[in-house]
């Protein structure tokens, strides 16, 4: 994943001082990958040991191997001009910058996204005996989207998002049972918690969030990380759902596909013996 991804990815979750490194390096992404530590440092307003603790905790061993990483990445996209946001902002160009926003987080998620992993999961889900979502709060509508669809070509796929249940739900998996958990945040404990019960029990797990360290990562056999773009984040005041609404959105017409279900005259068709999406 991109140095800078990675950065917008944490962001959230950084005390004041990394902060500051990150709001200097993702307003100065190409300038920053030629600075030397100190400089970064007195520009940022922070110590030198911020701006290590920063590079450590991205999963660097170092500055100089964080620096490396930005440089690889360092051409600017002209798009990146209209941000941040400001209070300022017309209606008009407040609409712009969070359109502009959403479409950068698609388009870095694909830049990263393992497709080979995607489309393995695709051939497991035609596979298994049952899909099940674990999700809360605002991710039960993505999960809902993916599993509605799921069921309506033939495929057993339920969502539990219900935090009485959700815990003695996870603990009844087991062997050939596909498990998914969308948090966008990367720390919703319900969620998460089911994850870690379903992979004890020997299901196959799948972690989706927009958090690069998220703690879900060690109970998943298949960790897919998401892009947020920080300033909507910040503008929102919450994660935003983009990135991964696209992914499910992607995912569930690969497995249309591979049901025989690729081409729009086929889709809920009633050749398909199945109600037509209205």
């Amino acid at each position: 994943m991109p140095a800078r991804m990675k950065l917008s990815s944490v962001y959230s979750t950084l005390p004041p001082a990394e902060k500051k490194v990150a709001d200097f390096i993702l307003a100065n992404p190409d300038g920053s990958a030629h600075m030397v530590i100190n400089e970064i440092a007195r520009c940022a307003g922070v110590s030198v040991p911020s701006v290590t603790r920063l590079a450590r905790k991205l999963g660097y061993s170092g500055f100089m191997d964080f620096r490396v990483a930005l440089a690889s990445g360092s051409s600017s996209v002209k798009s990146d001009a209209v941000l941040p946001i400001s209070p300022e902002d017309t209606d008009g160009e407040f609409m712009r910058k969070l359109m502009i926003g959403h479409m950068k987080a698609v388009e870095s998620t694909l830049k990263v996204l393992d497709l080979s992993t995607v489309s393995a999961l695709s051939e497991r889900v035609l596979n298994c005996r049952r899909v099940v979502w674990f999700a809360v709060g605002s991710c039960v509508q993505l999960a809902e989207n993916v599993s509605e669809g799921l069921c309506r070509i033939g495929i057993d796929s339920v969502v539990i998002d219900n935090k009485a249940i959700m815990r003695s739900y996870a603990a009844c998996l087991g062997l050939n049972d596909l498990v998914f958990a969308i948090t966008r945040s990367g720390k919703t404990q319900a969620t998460l918690d089911c994850l870690k019960i379903a992979k004890e029990k020997g299901s196959e797990t799948v972690l989706i969030t927009n958090l690069i360290n998220s703690p879900g990562e060690a109970y998943a056999d298949h960790f897919i990380c998401t892009s947020r773009q920080d300033e909507l984040y910040r503008a929102c005041g919450y994660e935003t759902g983009t990135s991964i609404c696209a992914l499910l959105e992607s995912f569930m017409m690969l497995i249309e596909r591979k049901k025989g279900f690729g081409f729009p005259e086929n889709r809920y068709g009633t050749a398909a013996g199945l109600d037509q999406d209205v």
